[in-house]
């Protein structure tokens, strides 16, 4: 007795039809399973909220036990359609006064963020620091914990000295306190 193929095709080839295999499985129950999966699957991800991230951030050190991690700003999806019409219109004007290079305001921002974490991380000064790093239009802002205010005090004043940084603002903490252990 001979195997029956797969997939038999009469002298007409546009009836064909599906033949099961060896273990009683049909490839079209088969192609049925997987058209379902991946129609479920495309459902999930079509439902769930989607959230944009637009500025750089980094953590630039991790030295201070129980700072709270900072998360990154996100953004909606309408509310990043609003803020990329007003970047890109911030961008265009600064550029045809002349204030900022063309290609728009934000476009050193990864550079900026990368070149303020490298410096703070590499700092002896800030070692017992836990920092967070975010960069827009050359604003710098800095987010953690820092253990004294003298401490917060140099951090600012030495990231305004850093290349490409306009304006730092900083968010951090003075000596946060570990939650209670429960």
């Amino acid at each position: 007795m001979t195997e029956p193929t797969p997939l038999a095709c009469g002298p007409d080839c546009s009836k064909m039809r599906f033949v099961s295999t060896r273990r009683g499985v049909t490839v079209r129950r088969l192609i049925i399973l997987a058209l379902a999966y991946s129609l479920t699957a495309m459902a999930a991800a079509a439902d769930a909220p989607r959230t944009y991230q637009l500025d750089p951030f980094a953590q630039a050190t991790a030295g201070y036990a129980g700072c709270p991690a900072v998360q990154p700003s996100v953004l909606t999806e309408q509310e990043m359609r609003a803020s990329a019409h007003s970047r890109a219109e911030r961008g265009t004007s600064c550029c045809l006064a002349g204030t900022c290079e063309c290609g728009g305001a934000y476009k050193r921002d990864p550079e900026i963020n990368a070149r303020v974490v490298e410096a703070i991380s590499s700092d002896p000064r800030f070692r017992n620091t836990s920092l967070w790093v975010t960069t827009t239009r050359k604003f710098v802002t800095l987010q953690g914990c820092v253990a004294r205010a003298a401490q917060k005090k140099a951090l600012e004043r030495f990231v305004k000295g850093l290349p490409g940084v306009e304006i730092v603002w900083n968010e951090t903490t003075v000596g946060v306190k570990p939650a209670a252990k429960k």
